[in-house]
């Protein structure tokens, strides 16, 4: 488990799927994943990732992400079940996986970028608001 931030929108906690056997499964025969929880594929190097529904009861957003840590593009809705492939239509190193809704409910958008191992306590800390109630800490308003 670890976690990361979309810059300036949101904290997720994320599953890390960073071997072949972790990413195979992903998140397939998974009913259900809480707002600000997702799990997060590291490929081991930049390239063209396709993606499926396959055994996968619930429909997720994905956020594709490049070597630099920006968000290079979105797929939202994704079809439950579907052996159609969801392309990251430029190389990528990462993708994160979110339920579905979460994209649009935190504005995260192309060009934003992510912040990796967000520890309490740092600087950062300042910028976000945390509430034992709230399942994501978003990023404060002025």
């Amino acid at each position: 488990m670890g976690t990361l931030i979309v810059e300036n929108k949101a904290l997720f906690n994320v599953e890390l799927a960073n071997e072949r056997s972790t990413r195979e499964q992903g998140l397939m025969f998974r009913e259900s994943l809480a707002e600000c929880h997702g799990m997060w594929f590291d490929f081991a190097e930049t390239k063209l990732v396709s993606m499926w529904m396959k055994n996968t009861p619930m429909s997720l957003d994905i956020v594709f992400v490049n070597e630099t840590l920006v968000v290079t593009h979105l797929i939202e809705s994704t079809v439950p079940y579907s052996l159609a492939l969801l392309k990251s239509e430029v190389p990528v190193r990462y993708a994160l996986e979110l339920a579905s809704g979460v994209v649009h409910l935190y504005n995260i958008s192309i060009g934003d970028r992510i912040i990796i191992g967000k520890e309490r306590g740092n600087d950062r800390d300042k910028f976000y608001k945390y509430s034992e109630s709230a399942m994501c800490a978003q990023l404060k308003t002025k």
